[in-house]
């Protein structure tokens, strides 16, 4: 960094249009990625022709009916494989939110985890340790990066932090029968 203020001026001038224009850019990925989870699927595909000049693919190439994100799956998937095992305090700026499946980020990298997770566990050896080193491990560090999509949720408190396994909380989707 330089003592000269006028310098000094024109970076943070600099940074902060950097910063708008990415605010902007995640504004419209979150756009896309809701269009996705809600399966309305027109809106990507009349977005990706926007953008992209070569897009040959038709709306139903981009979702396709059997790769739709089933909300019920996922979360039941979520709840059991990975916030059931996961006991890591969350100190620092770490962040998680018990109702994730209200941010499409973790929607999306969660649905994406768990398609791995269908093609490695099956696999005899080490097809598991691969998936925790290659999926889970850089997911989760996004997820629960200061930059990922729980920064700035309130939801971020950890239940049950008096027993000796903590797992990371959810909030249940239905109410169980009484």
């Amino acid at each position: 960094m330089t003592d000269d203020p006028t310098a000094a001026a024109r970076l943070l001038i600099e940074l902060q249009a950097r910063i708008g224009v990415l605010e902007g850019w995640r504004a419209h990925q979150s756009e896309l990625l809701d269009s996705i989870i809600n399966g309305r699927t027109e809106l990507v595909a009349d977005e990706a022709a926007e953008h992209d000049d070569d897009y040959t693919h038709s709306s139903r190439d981009v979702v396709a009916e059997d790769e739709r994100i089933d909300a019920d799956r996922l979360i039941g998937w979520v709840h059991r494989h990975v916030a059931a095992v996961i006991a890591r305090p969350l100190r620092g700026e770490l962040k998680w939110c018990p109702l994730w499946w209200e941010h499409p980020e973790a929607v999306f990298r969660f649905e994406a985890l768990r398609r791995a997770w269908t093609d490695l566990a099956p696999e005899p050896g080490v097809g598991m340790s691969v998936w925790i080193r290659d999926h889970l491990d850089p997911c989760l560090r996004e997820l629960l990066s200061p930059l990922g999509p729980f920064a700035d949720c309130s939801h971020n408190e950890r239940f049950q932090t008096l027993t000796a396994h903590a797992p990371l909380p959810t909030l249940p989707t239905v109410l169980p029968d009484e």
